[in-house]
């Protein structure tokens, strides 16, 4: 009986042995295939690197050269603009000034491009009476540099997640340490999971009566941040610590810790928030990551447990003091020396001085954003971290923006029925500033206040150009007259769509017989259509469309007197192709777009039309500076506009649209003024927008460099009789040199005063 008994307990403990073998492999089979899981999940999510980070749109860059004629002052706007930081003592760190008596030294940042590096380098401006007298560097004078572009905008997703991609080869050593000091200084050591960390942080708590130490290890952190919903349960615990087992696997620490700090949530700026250290640098000090300071690192390595409150902007004091916490750990770990720490913790707390992006050319960024839509999926724009950069350059869009409102604002004090307390019944404007000989687009303004009204006028007004589209008219009539051709000016009536129609001049007067040049100077409506008839207006209508004017045209006389509608993006490339000798430039805004990695997926070259001759717009630009200094825009001199250039005015009927158009040898700049709802606004071509014109350029002097226009091939001067229109004589009293294309030159003499 006894040996049945032991029988049935051995045969029983056997069944328990077997039983509990069979869900040991149950379980070990179960938590393989866990793990399994895990490890396609971790493998597939991290290789991806799935982050959302937005585009970012970048002016271009500033050329700065020996000779320019801005001051000290100019040139300390132009860092601040940057997010340069002011220094008292050297040396200097890259991304630092340090203004001196007629001198400012800077440490340049570097910058990447696709292709090309502006290289980091300290560089010393000298200044005398507001120019740039010359550039010192390290090796000796420096002729020619640039300036970094500046960040205009950035085209967030949905999450609005700003995010400045690194990598772990960027990020100083005094960051690296000052991290895993303050966050897991055993993290080179543990397998993902800190059980001497989590023991430690246990007893703590149990001390205090509170959690006052976190045990998670910057493997776990990351796969909670990047990985897990934000909720505190076991099972969530369970899952971070097999997924930081998983990860540890899978890559090397260096990689680990690579991805954490493009990850690791560094405090909300306004809606967006800032994620990863490079966009931190960035955003509190004004740094690319490799030029952080070791209190800036020991800064932001204090800030990962609390951004907010640790913000050095929202409370600098604690955020001091966390820093000088971290340093002090530092400093235990042996990983700075106690003179470093006591310099370290003795440095004061300084911040960049103004958000990014600045929220510079916001009518600008809203062209480029169009383009852009037309090339890539919304979702792509917002998440996959692509560089756009731009033609813009940021002072002259800023001094386009000031032009603007001020100059609208001085239009209403002085004329103050222009004034109305609605906005959106307030007096406009629009700017486009362009470089002819490469389309490219440095400046757009589409109104006075973006804020208060995002419509682009200068992309989608249709207006009548009124006088502006005169230049064009004469333009096609050089085939068949000369500038000293004498035209008809007198009342004449003509018939438009069945009715009567008659050309009045802007001052009631009618000169009866007029050189052609004179009546483009002073802007005659009678003349300009009587030439527009001669010259047949299906031919003006061929050259208008050649030009670039796109809006609806009929051929009717009032044509010749701006009686359509077009935009001022249209116009300005229509006189663009004047200041560039016949060659209609391709308006460019959008130059480059480059992949987070460094791949152009898309660039846009200078493109050319050649529509007419350089001769003829030469000509045509000749009897324009000629409106400057003696017709329609003479009020540019009393402005201050001392410098070569040629102009039109253009005013529309009942005074609705004031227009100036007005270019030098290398800069075009479009101004219109008007209402929303078209109502008149008094002012002529000269009483409005030229005066806005006159104010923009007086604000960009640096950037014009002025040149007298040059006199191509096909063009021959020659002194004319002001009275006859014929070939000067000794005799002739008001004589003028005159140009004339070499086919069209006159060859008889002044017989008006053969004989005097």
């Amino acid at each position: 009986m006894a040996k049945i008994k032991g029988k049935r307990k051995t045969k029983k403990r056997f069944l328990g042995w077997k039983l509990f073998g069979l869900l040991a492999l149950v379980g070990a089979i179960f938590l393989t295939g866990y793990f399994f899981y895990l490890y396609i999940e971790v493998q597939n999510r991290f290789a991806a690197r799935k982050w959302s980070i937005p585009s970012r749109v970048f002016s271009a860059t500033v050329p700065v050269y020996p000779g320019q004629a801005f001051s000290l002052s100019d040139m300390k706007r132009m860092l601040d603009l940057r997010r340069y930081q002011e220094s008292y003592k050297e040396p200097l760190n890259a991304g630092e000034y340090k203004v001196g008596r007629d001198n400012l030294l800077v440490h340049l940042r570097q910058f990447h491009f696709a292709g090309r590096t502006l290289l980091q380098q300290q560089a010393r401006f000298l200044f005398a009476k507001n120019k740039l007298l010359t550039v010192e560097g390290e090796r000796g004078n420096i002729a020619f540099l640039e300036l970094e572009p500046v960040e205009i905008a950035r085209l967030f997703g949905a999450e609005r997640e700003s995010r400045l991609l690194i990598n772990i080869r960027q990020a100083p050593s005094d960051l690296v340490d000052a991290v895993i000091a303050i966050e897991d200084h055993r993290f080179y050591e543990h397998p993902g999971i800190d059980w001497w960390g989590i023991s430690r942080a246990l007893w703590a708590d149990l001390l205090a009566g509170r959690v006052v130490q976190g045990g998670s290890t910057i493997t776990q952190q990351l796969v909670k941040n990047y990985f897990l919903e934000p909720e505190k349960s076991v099972k969530r615990k369970v899952l971070e610590a097999s997924m930081a087992l998983v990860l540890e696997a899978l890559y090397q620490k260096d990689e680990i810790l690579e991805m954490y700090l493009n990850e690791i949530y560094m405090g909300q700026r306004g809606s967006v928030a800032v994620h990863g250290m490079g966009e931190a640098a960035r955003y509190f000090f004004g740094r690319n990551i490799e030029n952080l300071t070791l209190a800036e690192a020991a800064t932001m390595a204090g800030m990962i447990r609390a951004p907010n409150f640790y913000s050095p902007y929202k409370n600098p004091e604690i955020s001091k003091e966390r820093r000088n916490m971290v340093l002090k750990r530092m400093l235990d770990l042996g990983k700075i020396s106690p003179q470093e720490y006591q310099v370290a913790r003795t440095v004061p707390l300084r911040v960049a001085k103004s958000e990014l992006p600045l929220k510079v050319a916001p009518y600008f960024v809203d062209y480029v954003r169009q383009q852009l839509q037309e090339l890539y999926a919304p979702e792509v724009l917002e998440t996959a971290g692509l560089n756009i950069y731009t033609t813009l350059l940021p002072e002259m869009s800023l001094a386009a923006e000031k032009a603007v409102s001020e100059g609208l604002a001085e239009l209403e004090k002085t004329y103050p029925k222009l004034k109305t307390d609605s906005p959106n019944g307030a007096l406009q404007a629009a700017l486009i500033a362009v470089q002819p000989k490469t389309g490219a687009v440095f400046a757009l303004v589409g109104g006075r206040d973006y804020g208060e009204s995002s419509f682009n006028r200068a992309l989608y007004a249709s207006r009548q150009p009124g006088s502006a589209i005169k230049p064009f008219i004469y333009l096609r009539a050089l085939d068949d007259f000369t500038p000293v051709s004498w035209l008809t000016d007198e009342l004449k009536t003509y018939s438009v769509g069945g009715r009567p129609w008659t050309p009045k001049n802007y001052n009631g007067r009618y000169r009866g017989r007029v050189m052609f040049q004179t009546a483009l100077e002073q802007s005659l409506n009678a003349a300009t259509v009587s030439v527009a008839m001669a010259v047949g207006l299906d031919n003006i209508v061929s050259t208008l469309r050649s030009l670039g004017i796109h809006s609806p045209l009929e051929s009717y006389p009032s044509l010749a007197l701006g009686a359509f509608e077009v935009t001022p993006i249209e116009l300005t490339g229509a006189y663009a192709t004047l200041d560039n000798d016949g060659q209609k430039p391709h308006l460019l805004s959008l130059k480059q777009v480059v992949t987070e990695s460094g791949e152009i997926q898309q660039q846009r070259n200078v493109d050319m039309v050649s529509v007419t001759t350089p001769a003829k717009c030469f000509i045509i630009t000749n009897i324009l500076e000629d409106v400057v200094q003696q017709g329609t825009a003479t009020i540019l001199k009393r402005l201050g506009v001392d410098f070569p250039c040629a102009g039109k005015t253009g005013t529309t009927s009942d005074y609705r649209d004031s227009w100036f158009a007005g270019y030098t040898s290398d800069l075009l700049v479009m101004v219109w003024v008007g209402f929303d709802d078209n109502r008149s606004t008094h002012l002529s071509g000269s009483q409005g927008a030229a005066r806005i014109w006159a104010r923009f350029v007086n604000q960009i002097r640096p950037w014009i460099h002025s040149q007298p226009f040059r006199i191509p091939p096909g063009v021959v001067e020659r002194f004319v009789c002001m009275q006859s229109g014929m070939l000067a004589t000794q005799s002739c009293p008001a004589k003028k040199l005159a140009y004339f294309l070499a086919e069209r030159v006159p060859t008889t003499y002044c017989t008006v005063h053969e004989g005097s």
